[in-house]
This record gives C-alpha cells, sequence and structure tokens, in this order.
C-alpha cells in the first residue's frame, strides 16, 4: 500500500505520553453511565445500504504497524474498500483522539485503542460496543482468543470496546552465552518447573552480572526504563503487581472503592528493590522510554531484563525495526517472569493494542469489516510471517497462532510467550478506570524521583497517595457513589461465551 519507510527512530515513534495526557484531561470529569445507559450508548448508527468504498485508520508508531501495511493491499482485495492508513506516535495519537471525541469531529472509522483508554472512551460514549457486531459474526471465532488478553485489554462495563491487534505481556530476556560463563543455570520457560525463581534470585543474579566482561566488553547487570512519567510506569507497575501491589481498595470486582492503596509496605519494597535495579543499570537508562531498553540490550553490553513480551523479536535488530541483526541476535533466551515468593500468585502486566470504532464514525460497517479481517487468525499469520526487518511480528492474541508450527519455527519462544499471556491481569497491573491517565502522570513523577534521589520510596509514595486522593475527589471518583460492573475475569469468560455461542 506504501512505500517502504525509513528506519524511524524510537523517541519519535514513543514517548512519554504528556500532550496525550494534557488533552485527556480535558474531559475526564464524567458520570460513569448505568449500565442500562450503557446498553443504550453502545448501539451503533444505522446502516448504510452502499457499501463506502474507503475508511480512515489511525494507527499508533508500534511494530504491528509495519506487518500491517505490508498485508493491507489483501484487505482492499477482498472487500473492495480503500484503507486510509496513518499512524501517530503514542502521544500525539490520544491527543488526537481526544480532542477529535471532544470536539465532535469525525476523524477516523478505525482506531487503535491503548487498554489504558477504555473506561475514558467508553464511558464518554467515545467508542461503540462492539457486542452486536460479534454476535451476528461467528467467523470472528471469538473462542480462539486469549481470555486474559480480552478480559484485560477490550472488555469495559461487559462490553467489548476494541479487539486485540497486538498483545503483549511481560517476561525475561538474558544473554545465553554470558549465562554460561558465569556457570547459571538458564531461568525457567515452565512454570511447573519454576521453583526458585523469585525476584530476590533474580537481583542475585543481576549483581552476578554486574561488571562482568565478554568479549572485552564489561557488562551491566540489567537495564530498566526510566523515562516519566509513562514508560516508568509499564516497567515498575509490572514489578510492583508481582509483588502483591494493588492501585485500589476494591476494583475491578464489584462495589467498586477508589481509596488508593499505593501508598502500602508492598509498595515501599517494590520501589526499593527497582532503585536497586536502576543502581545495577546504565546511569543514563533514568532517561530511557520504552525501545531503549531493548535496544541497549541488543548492544550487547546488559546480562539481564525484563520488558513488554514485542522486545522477544525487537532485541534480534541493531535498532529499532533496522532490520540490521543486532550483534546478540544468536545469544540471548528468553523465560518466565519471577515471582515474589514460590507460593505467590503471579500477575503479569497484559497490555497492547487493539481496534474500535468511533461513535462518530458514519462508516461503522465498513470499520468493523476492517476490524475482522485484521485481528482474524489468517491475517495475524500474515503479519506474522513477513520477513522484513529480522520477522518482527509475534504480538498473538490467538491461541490457535502459537501452536501454529510454522510461526514456532520462527518465534521458538511462543510456548514461553503464551504462558505468560495467560498469568496476565491488565485490570489489576494498570487499572483502565476513566481517569486513568492523570494518576499515571502522577504516579510516573514519584517513581523517577526516587531514581534519581530527590526522594525516598517512604516520602513518595505519601506524596502519591496524597496526590491520587486529590485527583480521585475531584472526579468524584472518591467516595465512589455511580454503579460499579464485577469486572472479573470468570464475567468476561461468561460473556465470550454468551457472544460465541
Amino acid at each position: 500500500m506504501s512505500e517502504k519507510r525509513k528506519a524511524i527512530s524510537r523517541r519519535e515513534f514513543l514517548k512519554a505520553a504528556g500532550l496525550g495526557i494534557a488533552a485527556a484531561g480535558v474531559s475526564t470529569v464524567v458520570a460513569q453511565p448505568t449500565l442500562t445507559q450503557t446498553a443504550l450508548a453502545a448501539g451503533v448508527r444505522p446502516r448504510t445500504k452502499k457499501q463506502a468504498k474507503e475508511i480512515r485508520v489511525l494507527v499508533v508508531g508500534d511494530p504491528f504497524q509495519f506487518a500491517l501495511e505490508k498485508v493491507l493491499d489483501d484487505f482492499t482485495a477482498q472487500t473492495g474498500i480503500k484503507v486510509n492508513l496513518e499512524s501517530l506516535a503514542y502521544d500525539a495519537l490520544n491527543a488526537r483522539l481526544v480532542t477529535s471525541f471532544v470536539s465532535q469531529t469525525p476523524d477516523a472509522d478505525v482506531v487503535t485503542v491503548d487498554a489504558m483508554w477504555t473506561g475514558q472512551y467508553f464511558d464518554n460514549r467515545w467508542v461503540i460496543s462492539l457486542n452486536d457486531y460479534i454476535k451476528a459474526d461467528s467467523d470472528v471465532n471469538l473462542k480462539d482468543f486469549i481470555p486474559e488478553v480480552l478480559y484485560s485489554l477490550n472488555l469495559w462495563r461487559g462490553n467489548f470496546v476494541s479487539l486485540p491487534i497486538a498483545a503483549y505481556g511481560q517476561g525475561v530476556m538474558y544473554r545465553t552465552d554470558v549465562f554460561e560463563k558465569a556457570g547459571l543455570e538458564p531461568p525457567p520457560t515452565d512454570p511447573d518447573k519454576a521453583a526458585g525463581w523469585t525476584w530476590d534470585k533474580y537481583l542475585e543474579i543481576v549483581k552476578q552480572l554486574q561488571g562482568m566482561e565478554m568479549d572485552g566488553t564489561k557488562l551491566y547487570g540489567t537495564v530498566i526504563v526510566g523515562a516519566q512519567p509513562v514508560p516508568i510506569v509499564h516497567m515498575y507497575t509490572q514489578l510492583a503487581a508481582s509483588r502483591g501491589v494493588r492501585w485500589f481498595k476494591h476494583f475491578p470486582e464489584a462495589p467498586w472503592d477508589f481509596e488508593p492503596t499505593i501508598n502500602s509496605p508492598e509498595n515501599v519494597e517494590s520501589l526499593k528493590f527497582y532503585k536497586a535495579l536502576y543502581d545495577l543499570s546504565p546511569a543514563e537508562s533514568i532517561n530511557y522510554v520504552w525501545f531503549d531498553a531493548g535496544t541497549r540490550f541488543s548492544q550487547g553490553d546488559i546480562g539481564i531484563f525484563f520488558w513488554w513480551t514485542p522486545y522477544f523479536y525487537l532485541v534480534k535488530n541493531d535498532g529499532y525495526m533496522s532490520g540490521t541483526p543486532s550483534k546478540i541476535i544468536d545469544k540471548f533466551a528468553v523465560a518466565l517472569l519471577p515471582k515474589l515468593s514460590d507460593d505467590a500468585p503471579q500477575v503479569i502486566s497484559n497490555g497492547g493494542w487493539s481496534l474500535g470504532i468511533p461513535s462518530s464514525s458514519a462508516k461503522q460497517d465498513e470499520a468493523w469489516q476492517f476490524i475482522k479481517w485484521a485481528c482474524s487468525a489468517e491475517t495475524q499469520k500474515k503479519m506474522g510471517l513477513v520477513k522484513d526487518y529480522n520477522y518482527q511480528f509475534s504480538d498473538f492474541a490467538r491461541v490457535s497462532l502459537y501452536q501454529d508450527a510454522e510461526l514456532k519455527a520462527i518465534y521458538p519462544y511462543l510456548d514461553t510467550q503464551l504462558k505468560l499471556m495467560q498469568m496476565g491481569n491488565g485490570k489489576i497491573s494498570r487499572p483502565p478506570m476513566p481517569i486513568y491517565s492523570t494518576l499515571e502522570a502522577i504516579y510516573g513523577l514519584q517513581i523517577n524521583k526516587v531514581l534519581s534521589g530527590a526522594a525516598t520510596p517512604e516520602d513518595s509514595l505519601k506524596e502519591t497517595d496524597a496526590l491520587f486522593r486529590n485527583a480521585l475527589t475531584g472526579n468524584f471518583m472518591l467516595p465512589y457513589k455511580l454503579e460499579s460492573y464485577d469486572d472479573t475475569l470468570e464475567n468476561a469468560r461468561k460473556l465470550i461465551d454468551s457472544l460465541a455461542s
């Protein structure tokens, strides 16, 4: 569809979402709808009799975009619908979408939705429910999706706000040659054989690798993401959730109670742990955004780190989507994320990108055709088979693709990645409630202050708690007097079954 793009900088595509947060603040104080109101708001526009020949699709600049562009002509060939695809950076996308929604100015027919935006977008009636479309379309094959992914990314108040085009978990990447030289056992890939794989063990390994020399290169034990407000929250909340930290007194289960629990002993210890990891990382990682950490690992001076699962393939390149093999392309492997203790529950931070339909679109039927096509097993497999950039897409949300022999030959870590996804709960790690972006901005700054030495973990979390309370009270969420929804994985499974039947 489009000419081949030049290699782009990681910072150009995905930076701290300051502009997006500012724009999101335009309309965060909303009366959350009752379930009856939600059902009315979810109704789609009258369906057009004559099929539109062109739709506009806004996507975020993420790896899936490159693979999607390569197969986009297939959709036009199958449907006759031309796609005007536009890619924006994270901050620019959220700012543009919120501005369009608030001003009620139609801007696109399909939009990429971060899991964190679902509550705000749906409660403000900016996007429609896909329930009716899914129910009427048996070939969606809803039961093929990983339930934990749909629960974490796509469901809000019993409605499908979107469908996943790129689903992420978090796991560990490590240098196999370094581990062999250090005499270390490989980290586990099977939850049933992961006894002893704790965060304390992880830190012990990081300390052992710190300062080690490999092929003339002095290693850092690990690398963290430290840029605020958004990137640091993505990495830190995975660590914290895995160590038992929760944001609120009672959410996502009903009744909702947004009393902050962020200033807890568990979080103080987690923040101390994160600071310890930073002390064993390159000093400049305090300013690292998402891609910086993965790129640094690919340069060959990092022993081990944990991060989003797209980095399972991104680190194969010397630079973001460069197509140039990195020096560690055949010298790394992936593993499970550590736990607090052997008997502690694991919580993986599921995230990623999904496709939704704005309520302002006049081409909702055509938009649905595109979403169904882009999120189908057939299209997702084609995206995974794109050779460009050393095969740079394995962010699958469907179980069948993790079992596909052709894909597993290219992405040998898929068994481990699936297990990580199935331990995911994005509603706990980064709760997608309507003012999440506001709270995230507060949290990211406070975590960063601890890394820089400007605040202790205790003082930082005390201030975070106070600022959370101010924001929640000002947005009428504390105390919470509106209707709750019992947002559990069990209820998500029931909804999936009902729509798939």
